[in-house]
């Protein structure tokens, strides 16, 4: 069993629990009323570097990322230092997030919001509505072709931006066949969570003008997002670089100016 299939395998009970308990129907409604969702995609829309920040405790590779996670301060900190957006990591078993941290840190926060999790039913995406998401990532090798489009449509019939990702070719052509804006390439390969910039660098070329394309994973620095740009990103996912460092608003300013 890969780690995917791992955490594939861990959310289910928890999911099927959460149905149960609260029907697909009932949150439906309590969508209804909300205001539209922020909009994910407009801030990658005009030139410049624009990042998605990434708010994570631990990973199934790295282990414990940022044992003292003050996730509010954080989510201030990268708002106020020009994120474009917040990536908030909410799978409970293997990286420490939380529903509960998502709804927190909309509150906290006037900038867009990713739910940032391994959606493979609708109601995940409901629920990332209702907590205050203004996206949901969409990740291709975890779906059939079919489930992504469906997905991706229900999504987007909620208010909510989608993000696919990536990272080999036939998920990026297969991610193309659904009308989705946002295309990732994550340089990490989920099945083994290895890196491989290389073949990330050559996909983000490969995304059409139409789609705006997010560069995922393996960023550290100012450097390596000009790369990434270079190769066709749009957009920046950066999650370990900024939960390592002491403090993560003085990283992400250096990240996007190129000097401390």
């Amino acid at each position: 069993m890969t780690i995917l299939d791992q955490i594939v395998h861990d959310l289910l009970p928890d999911l099927t629990a959460s149905k149960e308990r609260l029907p697909l129907s009932e949150l439906e409604i309590m969508v209804q009323d909300m205001p539209p969702a922020r909009d994910f995609a407009a801030a990658f829309r005009t030139p410049g570097l624009h990042v998605i920040a990434e708010l994570k405790k631990a990973s199934p590779s790295k282990g414990v990322i940022r044992p003292r996670f003050n996730y509010l301060e954080c989510a201030r900190d990268l708002a106020a230092a020009g994120a474009a957006a917040l990536s908030v990591v909410t799978e409970e078993k293997h990286f420490q997030g939380s529903l509960q941290m998502l709804s927190e840190v909309a509150e906290c926060v006037e900038i867009p919001l990713l739910r940032k999790d391994f959606i493979i039913d609708p109601y995940q995406i409901c629920e990332a509505r209702l907590h205050g998401a203004s996206a949901v990532l969409l990740i291709a090798a975890l779906l059939p072709t079919g489930e992504l489009a469906r997905l991706s449509d229900y999504a987007q019939s909620l208010g909510m931006t989608v993000l696919g990702e990536a990272h080999n070719e036939d998920e990026l052509m297969t991610l193309l066949g659904c009308d989705m804006p946002l295309i990732g390439i994550n340089a990490r390969d989920l099945h083994t969570f290895g890196i491989h910039i290389g073949n990330a660098s050559k996909l983000l070329g490969e995304v059409p003008a139409d789609r705006i394309a997010i560069a995922e994973s393996a960023m550290n620095s100012h450097d390596d997002l000009m790369h990434a740009m270079r190769a066709g990103a749009r957009g920046f996912l950066v999650g370990e670089a900024l939960m390592r460092a002491e403090y993560p608003g003085d990283k992400l300013k250096e990240m996007l100016c190129g000097h401390a």
